[in-house]
């Protein structure tokens, strides 16, 4: 049997209890293994997250298994030493979306006294490039968030500390409003914490992150609260809002408050292990145009793109809803691009200038001319400019094509072997007024909807920024279904409609000017 697979798969079935570093031991153990997992090139002890199952097919439970143990995953240190039992599993390793999984099958006999090495390897290091990752929407203990970060190559995770649901706070997890163990040396150079609250209403829901630790629901919401003014609290707190979802009944609300710091686009309803079909407190779709698996993330796309084409520039986001859901933390994920030294406050500056690229799986780097996306280019009345975007790519899932997104339209696809054999260019997109432009990559992945979207690169004339009269009619169509609704349905009052009607207005003014 393969040595790697033998040695990675007796670490998980020893564990009933993980402490980061020592010795953990079953009950009557029939052996000890001393393992340390490894970067290849680095050859430093590099913490994994497990997935096992025992022979044919059987579910290995995870409860009280190791660090941050959810659904069929849990968390190992880089150096541990593991009191063993006899059995036969199968397993996979990550430390990441920017390592290769680790997997296969062992047995495990009586009186084994050993001590292995496994190296996990790298293909990708975005870090270095100036990309940083993190993860919005996660509700885990703090206290596991330094291991469960490092195995999952995540650098900014602020964890939800309050859930306010059905006119209450609630505390999210019974640890999870405890600091993070700053002295762990898996914390160095991350920013983690419980600074997080979750809002849901019957408009939608609301990220609101805090700079500092939420021992107590950051402020009171009166029973009868509308959604924006829970904004303008968090916004008296100092807090960042996030809007949770797209699909949000009182986006357009939102959005004319001009309140909002960033955009959740790819969202805890795309899970690891499948896809929502719906946002319970959203404007649902028309299945006609957006059907199937990938009907909901495509749907919340097609909004965003609106949002540009109306004129209103705003970073798309991501998160994974781990703890909410099964998926493990960091499965849908912010890269930030950060130029000087990481911070979380420089990640949240990268965000404000649109350096964003959201994924679950594709690892997305563009680049035009040197610049990030977020730039604003300006082309001269009368003038025509090509844009060249260079990318770097790289996935642990093959990806089918790649799309360059011009003013919300497919203006090019190219398949990943195409774009290969012209050596990584992609071809260029012409401007000759105001506009924007993003990059799409997708994957084979049939079982869920698996992409990364750039934030978007804009072109700007003498004659402003593009807004388009049927994207502007779009919201003010939202709006009126959101009147209709009426105010025990909805979560804005009519006054705030209206006010969300006449700025709406306002740019339907602007495009027609133009």
């Amino acid at each position: 049997m393969h040595n790697l697979a033998k040695t990675c798969l007796v670490v998980a079935i020893a564990l009933l209890r993980l402490l980061s570093e020592g010795t953990v031991a079953v009950a009557a153990p029939d052996g000890e293994l001393r393992l340390e997992i490894l970067d290849s090139k680095t050859r430093q002890p590099l913490p994994v997250r497990v997935r096992l199952t025992r022979d044919r097919g059987r579910k290995f439970p995870t409860r009280g298994i190791g660090v941050g143990a959810l659904g069929d995953h849990f968390y190992l240190p880089g150096s541990v030493t593991l009191g063993l039992r006899r059995g036969t599993y199968l397993f996979s390793l990550d430390a990441g979306t920017e390592y290769r999984t680790q997997s296969g099958d062992f047995e495990i006999k009586r009186h084994a006294d050993d001590s292995k090495t496994i190296e996990m390897r790298r293909f990708a290091n975005l870090g270095d490039e100036g990309w940083f990752a993190g993860d919005l929407d996660a509700t885990r203990s703090a206290r596991d968030l330094p291991i469960m970060a490092a195995a999952e190559g995540l650098d900014y995770v602020s964890t939800i500390a309050w859930h306010y649901e059905r006119g209450k706070w609630q505390s999210s997890h019974a640890t999870v409003r405890k600091d993070v163990d700053a002295s762990s040396e898996y914390a160095d150079g991350r920013y983690l914490g419980a600074y997080t609250a979750f809002v849901e209403l019957a408009g939608g829901s609301l990220l609101l992150v805090s700079d500092s630790l939420l021992e107590k629901p950051p402020f009171e919401i009166e029973p009868d609260a509308t959604s924006l003014g829970v904004i303008e609290s968090a916004r008296r707190e100092g807090m960042r809002v996030v809007a949770a979802t797209p699909t949000a009944w009182d986006l357009p609300v939102w959005i004319a408050s001009g309140q909002l710091d960033a955009l959740c686009l790819l969202t805890r309803q795309n899970e690891d292990r499948g896809v929502a079909d719906q946002d319970p407190n959203g404007r649902q779709r028309d299945k006609t145009f957006y059907p199937g698996k990938q009907g909901l993330a495509r749907w919340g796309q097609a909004i965003y793109f609106h949002l540009l084409n109306a004129g209103v520039r705003l970073s798309p986001v991501a998160g994974s809803g781990s703890g909410s859901n099964n998926s493990p933390l960091g499965t849908n994920r912010t890269y930030v691009y950060v130029p000087s030294e990481f911070s979380g406050d420089a990640w949240w500056k990268g965000i404000d200038r649109g350096s964003t690229v959201i994924t679950n799986g594709p690892l997305v780097r563009p680049s035009v001319g040197g610049d990030s996306p977020g730039t604003v280019f300006a082309v001269n009345l009368g003038e025509t400019i090509d844009f060249r975007i260079a990318m770097n790519l790289a996935s642990r899932t093959p990806v089918e094509y790649l799309e360059i997104i011009k003013d919300g339209q497919v203006d090019a696809e190219v398949r990943l072997s195409d774009w290969a054999s012209k050596g990584g260019q992609l071809p260029p997109v012409s401007f000759d007024q105001s506009g924007w432009f993003a990059v799409r990559a997708a994957t084979s992945n049939r079982n869920r909807y698996q992409f990364a979207l750039t934030a978007p690169y804009y072109v700007e004339s003498p004659n402003g920024p593009r807004i388009s009269r049927a994207s502007v009619e779009f919201f003010l169509f939202w709006l009126d279904e959101l009147q209709q609704r009426g105010e025990k349905q909805a979560s804005s009052s009519s006054t705030q409609i209206e006010t969300a009607r006449e700025w709406w207005n306002e740019r339907l003014r602007d495009a027609n000017a133009k």
